[in-house]
C-alpha cells in the first residue's frame, strides 16, 4: 500500500504455523446448542445444520458496536467489526504488505509526509448512503472527540484531512510516517455511516451502520448477536457474502467452547490458548499464526509501587513463565520478551531477566525497609483463563515476604474503560498479538504517545522507536526494534510471560477461512457446502 522496500526476513513477522490443513464441507449453525448434552465426540468435528447459517463463539458480548469503543482484536470485537464494516485496508495474519479492501489504494509519494486514500466507486453503507471520503474523515475525526471515549483516539490525533473529491482523502500525519498504512490497518480501518453518527454515539453503538458484508439483525444482550446479509454490499455482484446469516454466541468458558464446536453446536471459534489449539487439531481444523507480543503484566509507572523500577524487577524475578505454563498445563510458550523467539527482531542477549528467587526477595525486603512495600491490585478481564493465570501468580507471590497481590476481575467493557481509557490500575493483564511492530509498539512505548498506558518515558527508547518508524530499510528497522527490546528488558514497563498465538478452530466442513491482523476473519470469504 505504501512504498516500502520489498518484504524480507526483517520486515516479515507472522509466519503461518498451521496445525492442520484447511478442509472443506458444511458448517453447523445451531442456536441453543449449549442446551444439549454436549460430548467431545458427538460429531467428530464434521458440523451439521443448514449451509445458510454459521455460528461463531465468543468469550464475551460486545459492550458496543461502534468503531470507537470496540476492541478490534480477534478474541473480542474484531470479527463483529469485520462483519459490519469491512476494513479499509488490512495486513494478512501471515505478515507482509498492507492490502486494500474497501479502499482502492492508500499510498505515499513523499516517504510518509502525506498520504492519499482512494476509495472504490459505487460503495454504499447498508442503509444505502454513500461510502465516501467525507464519511472516512468524519469517523477518523470522531475518534479524537472526548465524548467518543475512543480507545483508538491516539492513532487519529493530529491528522490533517481534506476530501479532495468524493472518493479521495488527502491525509497528513502529525509527523512523517512511512508506515501510516499500518496505522490505518490496525486502528482506523472501520468506518461508520454519518447517518448513524447523526443519531448520537450511544445509538450508533447499538444500531451500527457499516459497509461490510453483514448488518445487525438482532442483539440479545449478554447472549447472542445475529447478522444478516447486507443487500447493498459492494461485492454482491460476486455473490458475496455466501452465507446469509451469522450468529455470534457468547460462551465464556474455553473448554465449553471447544466441546460445543466438536459436538456440532457451533462452527467456529478463535482462541489464543495453545493447549486448546493443540487439542482441537486432533478432530477439527485449526488455522494458526504466531505473533509479536503475547500475554503480559503491564505496570503503571505513574503509581506506587511500580513507579520504582526495583518493584517491577522484583515481580519479574519472582515469577517463572515456564513454571506457569507447566503448572497450568495450558500450552503457553514461555516468553523471553516482547519479541518472540524466531522473530527477526528478537535478540537473545536482550531477554527479560531469568527467575531468581533470592534476588527477588532481596528487592522486596529492600523496598519494604524504605517504606515501599510492593502491595498492589492486579486488574484482569473476567474469564476463566485470565483467572487461572492470575491466581497462579498470586499464589507464587504469596511464598515471598513483603509483597501482597489482590485480583480485581471486571467484565470486558468495564475492564477496557478502567485499563485503557481511565488508566486506573497498578498492574493489569494485557494481551497483544501484532503482525508487525508498527504502529502498536510506538503507541505502547513512546513517551509522547497518547496510547502509552504505562507512563514509561525513556529517551533512548523514543529514539529507537523513531528510527524504526522513520525508515523502510529492513536492517535499520531491525536494529531499532532490537534496541527497544534491550531497553524493555532493562526497565520492564511490561513483563511478558507467554508468546502470542491465535488460531481459528473450525469444523472440517468450513471453507474460506482467511484472517487479517491478529486473526480477525475476513467475513466475506466464509463459505460452506
Amino acid at each position: 500500500m505504501s512504498a516500502p522496500a520489498p518484504e524480507s526476513a526483517a520486515t516479515r513477522r507472522a509466519v503461518p504455523a498451521r496445525r492442520s490443513p484447511r478442509t472443506r464441507g458444511r458448517l453447523a449453525a445451531l442456536a441453543g446448542a449449549l442446551a444439549l448434552g454436549l460430548t467431545a465426540t458427538a460429531c467428530g468435528g464434521s458440523g451439521s445444520g443448514s449451509p445458510d447459517s454459521l455460528t461463531i463463539l465468543a468469550v464475551q458480548d460486545s459492550a458496543t458496536l461502534d468503531p470507537f469503543r470496540a476492541s478490534y482484536v480477534s478474541l473480542a470485537d474484531g470479527p463483529r467489526m469485520s462483519a459490519l464494516y469491512d476494513p479499509l485496508v488490512y495486513t494478512p495474519s501471515g505478515g507482509g504488505a498492507v492490502r486494500p479492501h474497501l479502499a482502492e489504494s492508500l499510498t505515499t509519494a513523499d516517504n510518509g509526509v502525506t498520504w492519499t486514500l482512494k476509495l472504490r466507486q459505487g460503495v454504499q453503507f447498508s442503509d444505502g448512503t454513500p461510502f465516501d471520503a467525507e464519511a472516512v474523515r468524519l469517523t477518523w475525526e470522531t475518534h479524537t472527540k472526548p465524548e467518543a471515549v475512543s480507545i483508538h483516539a491516539g492513532y487519529a490525533a493530529g491528522l490533517q484531512m481534506t476530501a479532495a473529491d468524493p472518493l479521495t482523502l488527502q491525509v497528513k500525519p502529525p509527523t512523517p510516517n512511512p508506515g501510516f498504512d499500518r496505522v490505518v490497518a490496525t486502528h482506523l480501518a472501520f468506518v461508520i455511516a454519518p447517518s448513524a453518527l447523526a443519531k448520537g454515539l450511544n445509538a450508533a453503538g447499538g444500531e451500527p451502520v457499516g459497509a461490510g458484508p453483514y448488518k445487525l439483525d438482532s442483539w440479545q444482550r449478554g447472549s447472542t448477536q445475529t447478522y444478516v446479509k447486507n443487500e447493498n454490499y459492494w461485492q454482491k455482484d460476486k455473490g458475496l457474502p455466501k452465507i446469509p446469516k451469522i450468529t455470534f454466541k457468547n460462551v465464556p468458558d474455553i473448554r465449553q467452547q471447544l466441546d460445543t464446536v466438536r459436538a456440532g453446536g457451533a462452527d467456529l471459534m478463535p482462541s489464543s490458548d495453545q493447549a486448546t489449539l493443540a487439542e482441537a487439531a486432533k478432530t477439527l481444523a485449526v488455522d494458526e499464526n504466531r505473533y509479536i507480543g503475547g500475554q503480559y503484566v503491564q505496570f503503571n509507572l505513574r503509581k506506587a509501587p511500580f513507579d520504582d523500577p526495583r518493584a517491577r524487577r522484583a515481580i519479574a524475578l519472582a515469577l517463572d513463565p515456564a513454571d506457569l505454563s507447566k503448572t497450568l498445563d495450558n500450552g503457553y510458550v514461555p516468553a523471553k520478551g516482547f519479541f518472540p523467539q524466531g522473530s527477526p527482531f528478537f535478540d537473545a542477549a536482550a531477554s527479560q531477566p531469568s527467575p531468581n528467587k533470592a534476588e527477588a526477595q532481596s528487592l522486596f525486603d529492600q523496598l519494604a525497609a524504605e517504606g515501599k512495600k510492593v502491595d498492589f491490585t492486579y486488574l484482569i478481564p473476567m474469564n476463566p483463563s485470565s483467572a487461572k493465570a492470575s491466581e497462579y501468580m498470586q499464589a507464587q507471590l504469596a511464598t515471598y515476604k513483603n509483597v501482597s497481590m489482590r485480583i480485581e476481575s471486571l467484565e470486558i467493557g468495564a475492564y477496557v474503560v478502567k485499563s485503557t481509557v481511565q488508566r486506573d490500575f497498578q498492574a493489569v493483564l494485557m494481551a497483544r498479538q501484532l503482525v508487525d511492530p508498527e504502529p502498536l509498539a510506538y503507541g505502547m512505548f513512546h513517551s509522547q504517545s497518547r496510547t502509552n498506558a504505562t507512563g514509561w518515558s525513556n529517551p533512548e527508547a523514543d529514539k529507537a522507536l523513531e528510527a524504526a518508524r522513520g525508515t523502510t530499510d529492513p536492517a535499520a528497522r531491525t536494529q531499532g526494534y532490537r534496541d527497544l527490546q534491550r531497553l524493555l528488558a532493562a526497565d520492564l514497563p511490561i513483563w511478558v510471560y507467554s508468546e502470542a498465538t491465535v488460531g481459528i478452530i473450525h469444523t472440517k466442513n468450513v471453507e474460506g477461512v482467511e484472517t487479517f491482523d491478529d486473526g480477525v476473519l475476513l467475513m466475506d470469504r466464509l463459505t460452506k457446502n
